[in-house]
This record gives structure tokens, C-alpha cells and sequence, in this order.
């Protein structure tokens, strides 16, 4: 099968226009999941993986939070800051918790500085 056909398929599945169950090899291959319900609204969530997935990233709402200052020079003890929460659940079959950790602090180092994707 093409990738245009696969491509066409799973669009259907998102919007609702078939079911998983009809799009014969929906969701067989593949080994990493997100899953965005920020754009709904959600802080956070756990995600549940799916076989054959080994890891499923779950993304929340970027928004404005009261944070401590770490300025000292600042009068301020507290400052905004804009955040967003990130699950990452692993298949601990076949990735180990502390390789899942070590993922999830170079994801986090990525999201807060993008110009390092270039490099």
C-alpha cells in the first residue's frame, strides 16, 4: 500500500469517518504515541499505550502559572511564567524508566529552547 493510502486512512480515523475497526491495519505498526488534549483544555493526563507502541507522550494546555522568582536581585518573590505539563508513559517490556527520563529532559530541553532543533 502507498503512504498516500495509509495517510488517507488514519485522516478518516481522526475525523470520525470510520472506525479503527474498519481501517484494516489501523494502529499495527508504529512505536511512539502523543497524544495533544491541550487544545481541549487539559492540564495533564497518563496516557495508556497501545501495542505495538513503546511510548506514548501525552501533551497538555500551555498556559500562565505563578511560579517562585529566582531572581534575587528581584523584589518580587513570585513571577508568571508560561507552562505546559508533558506524561510520558513507557513500556517498561522495552524501554527502561531511566532511558524514558532521560527522553522526556531532552524533550523538555527542546520545547524550552527551539533553536537547538537547527543544530
Amino acid at each position: 500500500a502507498a503512504v498516500s493510502d495509509d495517510f488517507a486512512a488514519a485522516t478518516s480515523v481522526v475525523e470520525g469517518e470510520e472506525d479503527t475497526t474498519t481501517v484494516a491495519g489501523f494502529g499495527d505498526v508504529g512505536t511512539f504515541t502523543m497524544v495533544n488534549l491541550g487544545m481541549f483544555g487539559v492540564k495533564s493526563c497518563a496516557p495508556i499505550i497501545r501495542e505495538p507502541q513503546a511510548c506514548a507522550l501525552a501533551l497538555g494546555v500551555i498556559e500562565n502559572r505563578i511560579v517562585p522568582n529566582d531572581d534575587a536581585e528581584s523584589e518580587e518573590i513570585y513571577k508568571e511564567a508560561v507552562m505546559m505539563t508533558a506524561t510520558l508513559s513507557c513500556d517498561h517490556r522495552v524501554v527502561d524508566g531511566a532511558v524514558g527520563a532521560q527522553w522526556l529532559s531532552a524533550f523538555k530541553n527542546h520545547v524550552e529552547n527551539p533553536v537547538t532543533l537547527l543544530l
